[in-house]
């Protein structure tokens, strides 16, 4: 690498923690942000989780409507036809379901004509049933309370990664700057040193400043981020308070099994399309093929007016292909349901898999960490006997403290298992998570 590349590159890096200074010294100091202070706030403020509420009130309010009566209005309030002059006239009419079969009409027609009032009302009640018709029922989609649970733990989950994520940023970044400040220190102890070769600290130097610059603009992503999804309206930075005090949960595929697949809408979307199929079949074989309607109608007007029908059918497709077609169908949705709960249970022994690994990693990092402070004591004794430098003792202490963020990171990889397969059981997080954070 060439002197001027050299040069770049370091005034770039300077620039890049000049600018990082700034922004904090803007802001101010880090703010304390606990778990349940983000959630508040994140359940107050964001913007999506406000909308997605709206839309729900709205959805409900207007699917109580369907059941009620539907009236529109029509005026006209002049008009030419065949070079007639027509007056005003309007109407208003009305309609209500009855339920699955009748629905009830009426109309009412208001004219002028001569400057004379006329109104001529007109109702009419309508009859459609099928005898071996299949209930058309919707799949069943998830309820109010439902939808509103997934939106709120998709937000929660959604902010405690975030708060983790941040946590590590800035571990990190403090973890960099330590590092960096220990290669500073032995450069210049080696510059002491008559003619040392220290082209390989100096590199080292550079690369550092390199990655604690790096470091600080993850940081500063990860603000924008959760100031985004906190619904802040003015910059700040924040400094996530968190603790993971139980490491020891329970987890049993047997307990969780019921909860998971309930929880899942493709699974009753499947469920429903098999006892579908399995209707049209059973019709189809009680009725052997017939279709048999009844139709009618009543009309009031200036005469009243009424029908009634019966009507009997049936296809002259062959009726064994037909019924095969149904048996395949039903067959075809038996197949896709038992795939759906195969795919589910793979997910939940995934998810069990991989809190079993945090956990054993917390274990694992544990260890590390206990030999990492027993070197670093071992260290501090020799220092005192004379046996090792500063900044043999620093070196020591800096691996120490990654252990110790590596330790802290894997109790919070650990929370963040647990939550996600908390979701996937449609728990409720703003509680379930505090079994393992605060």
């Amino acid at each position: 690498m060439s002197s001027m590349q050299t040069r770049c590159r370091f005034t770039l890096t300077l620039v890049l923690l000049a600018a990082l200074a700034a922004s904090c010294a803007a802001a101010g100091e880090l703010r304390p942000l606990t778990l349940a202070e983000a959630l508040e706030t994140a359940l107050e403020h964001n913007t999506s989780h406000a909308l997605f509420l709206w839309e729900q009130d709205l959805a409900q309010r207007r699917a109580a409507l369907q059941k009620q009566p539907q009236i529109a209005a029509e005026l006209h309030p002049a008009g030419l036809q065949n070079g007639t002059w027509q007056g005003p006239h309007g109407s208003l009419s009305l309609t209500m379901p009855l339920g699955s079969h009748l629905k009830l009409s009426g109309k009412v027609t208001v004219s002028l004509e001569d400057k004379e009032l006329g109104i001529e009302p007109q109702g009419s009640l309508n009859l459609d049933y099928d005898f071996f018709a299949p209930a058309q029922e919707a799949a069943p989609e998830l309820t109010v309370e439902e939808s509103r649970q997934r939106q709120v733990n998709s937000l929660v989950l959604q902010v405690f990664r975030l708060l983790v994520d941040l946590r590590k940023a800035l571990d990190q970044r403090a973890y960099a700057q330590g590092v960096l400040e220990h290669l500073e220190a032995k450069l210049a102890a080696a510059q002491q040193v008559p003619n040392y070769d220290d082209l390989q600290l100096r590199r080292e130097l550079r690369d550092q400043r390199a990655s604690l610059a790096a470091a600080a603009e993850r940081v500063n992503q990860l603000q924008l981020q959760l100031q985004n999804v906190l619904g802040s309206t003015e910059p700040i930075f924040y400094e996530p308070q968190l603790k993971v005090h139980s490491l020891d949960l329970e987890f049993s595929q047997e307990e969780l099994e019921g909860e998971f697949l309930a929880a899942s809408p493709e699974l009753r979307r499947a469920e429903a399309e098999l006892e579908q199929a399995r209707a049209q079949l059973e019709l189809e074989r009680k009725s052997r093929g017939w279709q048999v309607k009844v139709s009618g109608g009543v009309q009031a007007g200036q005469d009243l007016n009424w029908s009634v029908g019966l009507t009997a059918s049936k296809a002259l497709y062959p009726r064994d292909v037909l019924v095969e077609e149904l048996e395949l169908a039903a067959a075809k949705a038996e197949h896709n349901l038992q795939g759906q709960e195969n795919a589910l249970l793979g997910e939940l022994r995934s998810s069990l898999q991989a809190l079993t690994s945090a956990q054993r990693q917390v274990g694992l990092l544990g260890e590390l960490l206990a030999a990492a402070e027993e070197d670093l004591e071992l260290r501090r004794r020799q220092q005192a006997a004379g046996l090792v430098t500063d900044l043999q003792v620093a070196e020591a202490a800096l691996a120490a403290e990654k252990a110790r963020f590596d330790y802290f990171h894997a109790q919070l990889d650990y929370a963040l298992r647990a939550a996600e397969l908390w979701q996937l059981c449609g728990r409720d997080l703003k509680d379930a998570l505090f079994q393992v954070v605060n």
